[in-house]
């Protein structure tokens, strides 16, 4: 069907998509109600009503670009900060309780495929579990990264994010309800909320989220390593592959030892720790990376919603509306259970879910908007380690059930 942007018209599409992700990261800056509705939300929106209005195409190669370039260089830039040894010594008990959590997430993915195997096609409900499972463990940054290796359908992918980011949207607002709860406080630890109330939020929020200091030799470090890493991941896995050779006859721990190895995006987060954790001090000096890299996970986003037909996200998101839904909430209730048990604070679960479902910048926008200026650090430190292990999870969770 014909647009009024051809599909070849490069500079204007590209055009349409930096205006639209820039719209969408000031609308949620900017207005209470789209912070609420969250700025992945916001750009996919606005991509659906520019294709289902014929203005932009559904498919161009220029959307190709995304996906073979940009999507991988935004991991080596949110991981940046990746250093192992940081993270362990100052996660603390967020830390622990994160990979309690990230447990939750795929209990419930298992607990989604179990319930919804039938109306959903088995094919699509493996990779389903699989995106969401990265998902929910670090983030869209994991979801980008098992849509990419596995080509996951548009019939899938477009319906699954956007019932993904408006199930992580309803869950933020039921979080931060639970962590002001009397009912959960007086059946939880909760002395963040006791020490640091939310007197002095709109402060910290401003000391957190200001403005940095960014020259032109950051902008040019943090493109220069990220481009090293994805070129240098590229030539890794190849050499793996061919050092494996056929293991479709090995034992089943051989072949997912190899698809770990060999996936272009669980290689790039291993070179880009190892850098991280080896030169974490030259790291720390180079300002920008982190925004670099979450502004080219809204352009992934907002490409994503590009080719989403309305009628077949409203006939088919109610099914992932329950599949997101149950993975999430399993999660959730999973973590507070063990978390009730082993008598951890109410605040650092809440922390803690946060990161699996959202990532580093989730974690912390809940302890700025809580005032828990103490588990700041902590969130940002189990969202990134999130980055790290969510899709090598996402990748052993699919291939298990593909089998």
């Amino acid at each position: 069907m014909e647009t009024l942007i051809s599909p070849g018209s490069f500079g204007t599409l590209w055009a349409f998509i930096t205006i639209g992700t820039a719209a969408a990261i000031w609308l949620e800056q900017r207005y209470r109600w789209a912070a609420r509705l969250s700025g992945p939300v916001i750009a996919l929106l606005i991509a659906m009503v520019l294709t289902n209005l014929r203005i932009l195409p559904g498919t161009s190669p220029a959307y190709d670009f995304v996906g073979s370039w940009l999507v991988p260089l935004a991991i080596p830039l949110l991981l940046f900060r990746a250093n192992i040894r940081e993270i362990i010594k100052t996660g603390g008990r967020v830390f622990l309780i994160f990979h309690l959590s990230a447990l939750g997430t795929v209990i419930g993915a298992m607990v989604a495929v179990w319930a919804l195997r039938g109306p959903i096609g088995k094919e699509d409900i493996v990779a389903a579990a699989g995106m969401m499972t990265a998902s929910y463990i670090g983030g869209g940054v994991n979801y980008m990264a098992m849509k990419e290796s596995y080509t996951v359908a548009e019939s899938v992918a477009n319906p699954l994010i956007v019932a993904d980011n408006f199930v992580m949207a309803g869950l933020f607002v039921v979080m931060l309800w639970i962590a002001a709860s009397r009912w959960f406080q007086a059946r939880f630890p909760h002395p963040h909320s006791q020490a640091g109330g939310v007197s002095g939020e709109m402060n910290l929020a401003e000391k957190h989220w200001e403005r940095k200091r960014i020259g032109l030799l950051d902008l040019a470090l943090s493109l220069g390593v990220g481009m090293f890493v994805v070129a240098f991941a590229g030539g890794g896995t190849a050499l793996i592959r061919h050092w494996f050779g056929d293991v479709s006859q090995a034992h089943l721990v051989v072949q997912m030892v190899q698809i770990l190895c060999t996936n272009k995006f669980v290689m790039i987060t291993i070179v880009a720790v190892t850098l991280a954790s080896c030169f974490s001090a030259q790291f720390q000096k180079i300002n920008g990376p982190e925004e670099l890299g979450a502004y080219l996970l809204m352009v992934f986003l907002f490409t994503l919603g590009l080719p989403a037909d309305l009628i077949s996200v409203l006939t088919q998101a109610p099914l992932f509306f329950a599949f997101c839904g149950i993975i999430a909430v399993s999660n959730l209730g999973f973590t507070l259970c063990i978390g009730k048990v082993l008598r951890f604070n109410l605040e650092e679960i809440v922390v803690a879910v946060n990161a699996n479902l959202g990532g580093a910048p989730t974690a912390a926008a809940v302890a700025i908007s809580a005032g828990w200026p103490r588990l700041i650090l902590p969130g940002l430190l189990a969202g990134i380690w999130g980055y790290v292990v969510g899709t090598p999870i996402g990748i052993i969770v699919l291939e298990l059930l593909k089998r």
